[in-house]
């Protein structure tokens, strides 16, 4: 494990609001399968008192086709998808805020442009809204929620660093982009488990993995978590939180974040298919605060499973595929 300091980038990019985004129509895919390169996302368990229909009460998945259309199906949901539309050009980040009194999601892409893109539902979707920015090509955006209209979003801009917006009002305005320094090397991962609490993690230029904080205040600075991530692939968190990572030999490992000293490990029986060079999604399941992880393989097929007390997985099952 490799725990070299990260240089903190201070250069500031120059955020253009691009405006373009198509909107592709909800026919079926033809191709049946996620976009090479990316992997899925997975919002969090529902808890709000009136849950629309196709929305059981369960996770979410998303995912992108080789057409560059989003397209989600909820968890036990018969593995039936159905399309969201858009142009994206990288992996999905879907959250569930918390404490919402109605239901409503929220999902990011990087579109076409590279400008970070923006749908939310409530009573339904909403068309695509670009956010602006310049993602990192390859790159796909982190988002999280600390409770009912609080949104906040992070990416890769094309100068390796980290960057953030935020809504205080459910995405009726949002921030200007600040900038957090670092210099990334894939996908962020975000998460928030109270108030005022956000915790960020990267890969780093040593390929391990790097994590900053949020306490209500001030940002932390950078620290190393060690570990070695495969190349063009990021972490995944979840609330609990637990890390995890693709690692180099191309398996999925683990690090339960708030045990001091817990080394990497294994995450336990292997994937029935050889996974994609993307990132890995995770949520915290609400059974004894254990994870949820998904991944995508090189067969274009969503699998998800569920760590036990150990954070170990001991069996996979499929989500299928956008088709």
């Amino acid at each position: 494990m490799k725990h070299k300091r990260m240089t903190i980038s201070i250069v500031l990019a120059t955020v253009m609001l691009v405006s373009l985004f198509a909107v592709v129509s909800s026919a079926a895919s033809v191709s049946g399968q996620t976009m090479a390169g990316t992997g899925p996302a997975v919002s969090g368990f529902i808890s709000a008192t009136a849950v629309p229909a196709g929305y059981n009460g369960y996770a979410d998945f998303f995912a992108v086709d080789t057409s560059g259309t989003l397209w989600h199906t909820p968890m036990n949901g018969n593995n039936t998808w159905d399309s969201l539309g858009g142009v994206c050009t990288s992996s999905p980040a879907a959250v569930y805020p918390p404490s919402s009194s109605t239901f409503s999601l929220d999902v990011f892409v990087r579109g076409s442009s590279a400008a970070l893109y923006w749908k939310h539902y409530q009573n339904g979707w909403s068309s695509w809204q670009s956010l602006g920015g310049q993602l990192a090509s390859g790159t796909g955006p982190a988002a999280c929620s600390w409770g009912a209209g609080r949104l906040d979003v992070f990416v890769e801009g094309t100068n390796g660093a980290l960057w953030h917006k935020w809504s205080t009002n459910g995405g009726t305005s949002w921030s200007g982009w600040e900038s957090l320094g670092g210099k990334l090397t894939a996908s962020p991962a975000a998460t928030s488990n109270s108030t005022n609490n956000i915790l960020v993690f990267a890969r780093g230029t040593d390929g391990a993995v790097w994590w900053k904080h949020w306490n209500g205040s001030v940002w932390s600075t950078w620290t190393s978590l060690g570990g070695q991530v495969t190349a063009n692939t990021g972490p995944a968190v979840s609330q609990f939180p637990w890390l995890i990572v693709q690692g180099t030999d191309h398996q999925l490992w683990e690090k339960y974040f708030e045990e001091a000293g817990r080394a990497w490990q294994s995450l336990g029986v292997a994937p029935p298919e050889v996974l994609s060079t993307s990132s890995p999604g995770a949520v915290m399941f609400p059974v004894m605060d254990h994870t949820m992880v998904c991944f995508t393989s090189t067969s274009g097929n969503v699998w998800y499973g569920i760590q036990n007390s150990e954070g170990i997985i001991t069996q996979w099952t499929s989500a299928g595929s956008p088709a």
